[in-house]
């Protein structure tokens, strides 16, 4: 009978309301964001829970069934007030592009390089940013280099290499390393087609996971030292990359709001990455942020190239002689950075 499946119902539904809520503590540690990662998925499991509750009150009614009830609806709309921002709204931007960038997280040990040529080639776009690349990646991109003159690239056999390509006129393009060496980020300073001048970040923090940081505390580091370097800037800008973290985190919201940059996601959808092999567990990890006088125009998730990550093209355009102007980050707001910085420094020193 339904009658049987009462009490486990009833546990998986506040089990699931419990889960919820952990990000809401105030820990770096993996186990407490990882929750954060996967809010559709407890959305749709609290959505299956009502129905459940709703057809076993319809053979026995209690107290206990409707309370639980009442505790289900209540945290799938804190769960819809947390994602809602990310649904899409239908709307265009109108006007022509003038930059497309193509991002992909390749994962290291993948072998399908012709994959990854041929998308480039079909979708060519004006950036080419890959993570996770290693010397095999870049010898089997070299033909790149013949449509993409100017490139940036950073090898590495800890799944944190960064090979970045571009045939935008390129000023100047440098390695940067904001808490270890071993995580590099790429900054390029880039002009449009109409000669606007724009800055492109790529970046690639290490997840809080058990196999790999126990704790966010770098990849919290480099997110928020990289927005006070963008605060400081008066040059447009675009962060782009595998931010390992989901667009609605906190820790991505505070990006947003200390660098003054926009996700490119708001209002679009959520253009989920990863994992690629299993569609249902699939969430929004590699982002787009980009400046207020950058408007973007397409944002899509493009088919797998056998990586676990899927890739993601955007195109955007930048209003003639940009200049952003951004409040610089009061005493406060410094202090939190600074202490965020140290606390990642000590983190990449110890967590291995």
């Amino acid at each position: 009978m339904l009658t049987d499946f009462y009490h486990p119902v009833l546990i998986m539904a506040l089990l699931f309301c419990a889960c919820s809520y952990l990000p809401l503590i105030p820990s770096r540690h993996w186990f407490f964001r990882f929750f954060d990662f996967i809010r559709l998925q407890l959305l749709a499991l609290l959505g299956l829970m009502v129905v459940l509750l709703i057809i076993l009150m319809a053979q026995e009614w209690s107290r206990a069934s409707l309370a639980c009830l009442a505790v289900v609806l209540t945290t799938m709309s804190y769960q819809l007030g947390i994602v809602a921002p990310y649904f899409s709204k239908g709307s265009k931007q109108q006007g022509d592009p003038s930059v497309s960038l193509l991002s992909i997280n390749v994962m290291q040990e993948n072998t399908s390089y012709q994959k990854v040529l041929d998308l480039i080639a079909q979708e060519d776009p004006d950036i080419v940013l890959l993570m996770e690349t290693d010397m095999r990646w870049e010898t089997a991109m070299n033909s790149l280099e013949a449509a993409y003159p100017n490139n940036l690239k950073i090898p590495k056999d800890n799944k944190y290499g960064m090979h970045c390509y571009t045939r935008l006129k390129m000023k100047q393009g440098v390695a940067k390393a904001l808490i270890a060496d071993d995580h590099p980020s790429v900054r390029l300073e880039l002009e449009d087609t109409q000669g606007t001048a724009f800055c492109f970040w790529g970046i690639h923090p290490p997840p809080p996971s058990p196999t790999e940081k126990p704790t966010a505390k770098q990849k919290d580091a480099e997110l928020l030292k990289l927005a006070r370097i963008v605060a400081e800037s008066s040059c447009p800008t675009v962060v782009a990359g595998d931010f390992n973290v989901v667009c609605w985190s906190r820790i991505s919201k505070r990006f947003a709001e200390l660098s003054k940059l926009k996700d490119a996601r708001i209002g679009r959808g959520f253009f989920s990455t990863f994992p690629a092999q299993w569609p249902l567990l699939r969430f929004p990890l590699d982002l787009i942020f980009h400046s207020q006088t950058i408007q973007i125009k397409t944002l899509k998730v493009l088919p797998s190239v056998d990586s676990d990550h899927l890739p993601l093209f955007s195109s955007f355009c930048i209003q003639p002689q940009a200049q952003e102007s951004r409040e610089q980050l009061d005493p406060q707001e410094k202090e939190e950075v600074a202490a965020t910085v140290t606390e990642g420094k000590i983190a990449a020193s110890k967590e291995n």
